[in-house]
This record gives C-alpha cells, sequence and structure tokens, in this order.
C-alpha cells in the first residue's frame, strides 16, 4: 500500500481508511505548531477526515 502523504511503498499504518507510513506519522508527531511544515500537515489530515466522514453510498440489494 502506497502512503497518502509521501507516496512512498513502505509498510504503512492504516488510519480513518488511509493507508500514512510509519515515518510520515513520526514526522507528524514530532511536527510543533510553529514549524512551517505544520500547516501542510493540518491540512492532509483535515482531508483525510474529509474521506473518512464524507456520504456513505448505501448499497440496497431491493434496488
Amino acid at each position: 500500500m502506497y502512503c497518502k502523504i509521501c507516496g512512498g511503498d513502505k509498510a504503512a499504518l492504516n488510519i480513518l481508511g488511509q493507508s500514512i507510513c510509519k515515518e510520515c506519522i513520526e514526522e507528524i508527531l514530532e511536527t510543533s505548531p510553529w514549524d512551517e511544515s505544520y500547516d501542510y500537515y493540518k491540512n492532509i489530515m483535515r482531508i483525510i477526515l474529509g474521506y473518512y466522514i464524507s456520504e456513505k453510498q448505501l448499497l440496497n440489494p431491493v434496488n
């Protein structure tokens, strides 16, 4: 599986249905709000959360 943040083909964790590699998770955890990359990671997590809470398609076998 590919990491949704860096695109690498490494062992990834499944977070909210999206694959994120261990290195990216560690970088996110070590980023302080004053770092330049903070807004980037904040927006990535917002997008991933949006995928998770978006409207799911209901499958009805009768229709």
